[in-house]
């Protein structure tokens, strides 16, 4: 033994350990199915932890079937086995459907995996039938995968990080699995048809090693991620109105600080706000606030901006086209906010809006010129009997005023 070739224990050592890589995948699987039905405090119900957990736990109960031959005597094993297998691809499609809002729906992966496990009752080792339970396998593995992707695709939202990343995982696997199907009568087990061999083992075993631990990681991590975005747009919004505040503004300044597209800037302020909470009460001047949101929210023209940046004061930013058409929005504005704010103020309370505007040509008139130039309009459509709307074309053009 002493002189045996060391090369030879060498190539020993490099050998890829089948059953080894197996059980590394059960206990992968069976630590995340348990992850998430006793510590993952995001998936708050029952039914989403039994979701969330079932694709990793479907995946540990097949692994424990094909590393444990005394489990069950003859092809039963290996049958259950794969019919484990299915479940656990079609079980992560419906969690994937869960973390968007969609509702389960377990006929659509019980049916398949039926189908699958009939047609592996009718197989022998060899033969066509065996061939067709091998692509019926291959073909439930590719439209789960298919599906989940689609599901992902079809959101609406924004993807967080997480999303995209199992987004890109999907789109590799489901490539890939595709790619296998038509050759599954030639390709070795677990991928097809023909005996198994230690390269196709590894090359599954690793694979699935991989998809597992990325979906797992984005499962935990799409709900903590939507969180943060959460917080992170509530920390953005007016509380009353639900518009942008200050820090949203300073937010979308600087996502446009270099956007070359003209826009027009309106600074809207509420005329004689504190007589209105003195007559009427703190209630009705929150509705005169919100009423400034609705109106602005069906008159101005998309796409938009509208941030309230103090007690009574917004600012509105909108595309621009022309002087005539910038005035003709701002009286839109003011003339609906008057006529929806009188429905609950009173007739015997006047409720006006002034408005002062500027218009911004190109990437470099400055933010804060921009804005000093609104308010300087502002200012003068108060002192010159508020209810008006007055607007500085450039900032550097002389001030054009309209009242009603």
């Amino acid at each position: 033994m002493n002189n045996a070739d060391p090369r030879h224990h060498s190539q020993l050592f490099m050998t890829p350990d089948t059953p080894t890589l197996l059980s590394c995948i059960t206990v992968i699987c069976l630590l995340f199915g348990s992850y998430f039905i006793f510590s993952e405090p995001s998936h708050n119900t029952r039914e989403r932890r039994f979701w969330f957990a079932s694709p990793f736990l479907a995946g540990g109960i097949s692994g424990i079937f094909f590393t444990v031959p005394s489990i069950l005597p003859g092809l039963w094993r290996l049958r259950i086995g794969a019919i484990f297998m299915l479940l656990a691809y079609g079980a992560g499609w419906q969690a994937i459907r869960i973390t968007i809002g969609h509702r389960p729906k377990a006929a659509k992966i019980l049916i398949p995996c039926a189908v699958s496990l009939s047609l592996s009752a009718l197989a022998g080792i060899i033969g066509s039938v065996h061939i067709l339970s091998s692509f019926c396998r291959a073909l439930v593995i590719t439209g789960f995968n298919a599906c989940a992707l689609y599901e992902l695709q079809k959101k609406t939202t924004e993807k967080t990080h997480a999303e995209n990343i199992l987004w890109n995982l999907l789109i590799v696997y489901t490539v890939l699995n595709a790619l296998i199907v038509p050759f599954v009568p030639w390709l070795p087990a677990p991928f097809g048809a023909k005996g198994t061999t230690i390269w196709s083992v590894t090359a599954y075993n690793f694979m699935t090693i991989i998809e597992v631990t990325v979906v797992a990681l984005a499962l935990i991590a799409i709900p903590r991620e939507r969180l943060a975005a959460l917080h992170h747009k509530l920390t953005l919004q007016d509380p009353l109105t639900g518009a942008g505040n200050r820090r949203a503004l300073k937010e979308w300044v600087t996502l446009n600080y270099i956007n070359k597209k003209p826009i027009v800037l309106l600074v809207l302020d509420i005329d004689h706000f504190k007589s209105i909470n003195d007559a009427c009460g703190h209630a009705t001047g929150d509705k005169v606030i919100i009423a400034v949101k609705s109106v602005c929210e069906q008159i101005l023209p998309k796409p938009s901006s509208f941030f309230r940046i103090g007690g009574e004061e917004f600012i509105a930013v909108f595309p621009y086209t022309t002087v005539h058409d910038a005035l003709t929005t701002g009286h839109k504005i003011r003339q609906e906010f008057t006529k929806r704010s009188t429905n609950f103020v009173g007739q015997n309370i006047e409720v006006t809006l002034s408005i002062g505007g500027a218009i911004r040509l190109s990437s470099g008139t400055p933010w804060l010129t921009l804005l000093d130039s609104a308010d300087a309009a502002l200012y003068t459509a108060k002192r010159e009997g508020r209810n008006r709307i007055i607007i500085a074309p450039d900032s550097e053009a002389p001030l054009t005023a309209e009242a009603c």
